[in-house]
């Protein structure tokens, strides 16, 4: 008898069997990636206070010209944080649940993003020294959808960019 033979009484043999039964991601890795970007949130927030203008290092909060800046600022962390876990994620790709936890670290880092913003703006009005007729907030609201959109823009070019290099190979 043959080493290389399936067991005797089995059918239909393995050679004729369908693909394995996906397996799904296990909530553990769920919660931590939508964990992770909710506790990034306010560490960008802690930043964005420090690094802006009118923030707790340097600038006036009452001159104009540093408002677009303190914007920008917050945009350009939820920009690079956004690149960053939009990579992360796109190396996990080609394993189970992926799209799973594409979705979970989308809605996360759109609450983390929130919470940037909350802390950020939290701290701005604890250390404002009683400075109350230009609050140290985020000017435009768009910026805070920056991560999020980064994220699913990073991941969404890799996966296209996967798919058109797969063809090429053929």
């Amino acid at each position: 008898m043959q080493d290389s033979a399936a067991q005797p009484g089995t059918y239909p043999p393995p050679v004729y069997a369908g693909p394995a039964a996906r397996t799904p991601v296990p909530p553990s890795s769920l919660l931590w990636w939508a964990a992770a970007m909710a506790l990034l949130g306010p560490v960008l927030g802690v930043i964005w206070w420090f690094a802006s203008p009118g923030g707790g290092l340097y600038g006036d909060r009452a001159t104009a010209e540093t408002w677009l800046i303190r914007d920008l600022v917050l945009g350009g962390l939820e920009l690079i944080a956004g690149v960053v876990v939009g990579w992360l994620l796109t190396n996990r790709l080609d394993l189970p649940g992926a799209w799973q936890r594409v979705c979970t670290a989308v809605s996360g880092s759109l609450l983390g993003s929130v919470l940037a913003v909350a802390v950020g703006q939290g701290l701005g009005s604890l250390f404002s020294g009683g400075d109350t007729e230009f609050p140290f907030v985020l000017r435009s609201l768009g910026v805070a959808l920056i991560w999020p959109a980064a994220t699913a823009l990073v991941v969404f070019l890799a996966s296209l960019l996967g798919l058109l290099l797969v063809r090429q190979k053929r």
